[in-house]
């Protein structure tokens, strides 16, 4: 699995707080996401990691209502079964193959929202 060195970077700089320039939408969530999957032992590992760093950088901009436990879930999830069917694609390929993956509207009407 292939991981882009600027990704890696911009997980670094969330995990200290510090946000993403251009800001932090849901395509670069993805983005994070695709780099802890790459970085840990198993889907859940990389879902703590993810929740700790989303729940850590929206209390640092005063947003910590902001996080949901179920709706990381869903994102990491999805995008995990999309990297276990392209093992050695990159982010971007996969968002090439699945562009479903960036409509962030893909859980309305499910019962996390």
């Amino acid at each position: 699995m292939a991981v882009a060195a600027d990704d890696v970077a911009m997980t670094r700089a969330l995990e200290r707080g510090e946000p993403p320039a251009g800001g932090f939408p849901h395509a670069k969530h993805l983005r994070v996401a695709w780099v802890y999957l790459a970085e840990s032992a198993s889907v859940d590992d990389a879902f703590e990691r993810m929740a700790a760093t989303l729940r850590r950088f929206a209390a640092s901009v005063g947003k910590p209502d902001k996080y949901s436990d179920p709706t990381t879930r869903f994102w990491m999830y999805q995008l995990a079964s999309a990297r276990a069917v392209m093992p050695e694609a990159t982010i971007d390929d996969v968002l090439a193959t699945y562009p479903w993956l960036l409509d962030t509207d893909l859980l309305r009407g499910t019962s996390l929202t």
